[in-house]
């Protein structure tokens, strides 16, 4: 009998994105090839992973405030501080890669992978989003708030951001010198080489996200969404199907005060308005009776009765509601979900609200304009046609198990579809 192949994923516990695909990735791994799948994980939703009964272990992991803070500042760091995070995640990952002895490790936007794999010369298969990568082809816009823009003004920011965003990408790469070294490894030139691996796994479509030409190792699998085996919502069979529903999520990363907000602007009105709080601190007391609201909930029925999702502009979010069609109307609050809505607002399927222009009256206004433009919805079915077509997690998997068996970086499966409906069971 062939030897059981082991499989460990690094996962950052401290955001449900993160986590979630990956244990996506490693739910698909298991079930159609029977592979040993670990996960190295710390954080607040962790215990997702181990629910779904998987082996964790515990891994350092940036403080989730701090990456939030830098996150969204967009700019410089520390680079005494950086080095020293860099130091001790790149020496947990040994620790754990050397106890566990993978045949190939899979990161989440792990950055100390692409030192610790290749010091111990494991294959690394990174997902990640188009817009990390250095193939990333469309033009990234400065974001709101971002120190150049206060400066300089925002056209004029706008003008040079390629520039700084290149030198940005370089300064952080140089928090990995030291450890690089010591390890026998090149210097990086950019925080790209951070984000992407042996093989790059691209949780997009190519429409969202598109790529200039490219190796083989940058390969699209699509969206990897959350399959989350919640209860659904004892409310649901009370909506009036009639009515335009609202569906507000931030995330794990959005603003919860902003839930407060949807609450005052929409309580007692002719919308019902779905909230999931995503397990952020928010207290919200004495509901209007078209306000529902939990903790965690099935997205997917929640996307299916909803005519508009109001978010942070997460891109776990944003896939959810295009694969059902629905409009996206977003108010980002970091720098990621800035460019995620750029593309929503590009492809004609939602549109974008600055913070800074941000008030009640606007939101409002913003809703009714999304509703009644049909254009929105017609867009976000074609979005929705072309995600159906694809099953990221799956997907994934295929490129992993082909990794496993061949050993080869530069090809890939002859036919990735065939392979993905063969595990399906589909014909």
């Amino acid at each position: 009998m062939a030897r059981r192949r082991r499989v460990v994923l690094f996962a950052d516990g401290g955001f449900l994105a993160h986590t979630t695909r990956a244990l996506e990735v490693g739910r698909a791994l298991h079930r159609a090839y029977d592979h040993e799948v670990i996960f190295c994980c710390s954080g607040p939703y962790s215990h997702l992973i181990s629910d779904a009964g998987f082996p964790v272990r515990p891994v350092f992991t940036v403080d989730r405030e701090e990456t939030l803070r830098l996150a969204k500042r967009a700019g410089l760091v520390s680079l005494a501080w950086w080095r020293e995070m860099a130091e001790r995640s790149v020496a947990s990952d040994v620790a754990a890669l050397e106890a566990l002895r993978p045949d190939v490790v899979v990161g989440d936007f792990r950055m100390s992978l692409a030192t610790s794999a290749r010091q111990l010369r494991i294959p690394y298969v990174a997902i990640t989003n188009a817009a990390w990568t250095s193939r990333y082809a469309e033009r990234i816009h400065v974001p709101e708030g971002h120190l150049s823009t206060k400066l300089l003004g925002y056209r004029l920011a706008d003008a040079i951001f390629p520039a700084v965003k290149r030198f940005l990408t370089w300064y952080w790469a140089r928090g990995f010198d030291r450890v690089r070294q010591r390890a026998g490894l090149p210097p990086l030139g950019s925080l790209h080489e951070l984000v992407e691996g042996d093989i790059t796994l691209l949780a997009d479509v190519p429409e969202y996200f598109p790529i200039s030409v490219s190796p083989l190792r940058y390969r699209y699998v699509g969206p990897i969404l959350w399959r989350a085996s919640l209860p659904r919502p004892p409310w649901l069979q009370r909506l009036d199907r009639s009515r335009p529903t609202l569906y507000f999520t931030m995330g794990s990363t959005g603003d919860a005060s902003f839930f407060s907000e949807a609450v005052r602007v929409f309580g007692r009105s002719q919308y019902q308005v779905l909230i999931t709080t995503g397990g952020l601190k928010v207290t919200l007391d004495e509901l209007p009776d078209n306000i529902f609201v939990e903790e965690f909930a099935d997205g997917d029925t929640l996307m299916s009765v909803s005519n508009l999702v109001v978010s942070h502009g997460g891109n776990g979010t944003i896939y959810q509601a295009l694969s059902h069609g629905v409009p996206v109307l977003g108010v980002p609050t970091m720098f990621d979900q800035e460019i995620n809505l750029q593309r929503v607002e590009a492809l004609g399927c939602g549109r974008r609200m600055e913070r800074r222009h941000y008030n009640a009256e606007r939101l409002r206004e913003a809703v009714e304009a999304v509703l009644s433009d049909e254009s929105y919805r017609r867009a976000c079915m074609r979005m929705q046609r072309r995600i159906a077509y694809l099953d990221g997690p799956r997907r994934a998997a295929v490129h992993i198990n082909h990794l496993l068996c061949s050993g080869q970086v530069d090809d890939c499966p002859d036919n990735v579809t065939h392979a993905v409906r063969a595990l399906a069971g589909e014909p």
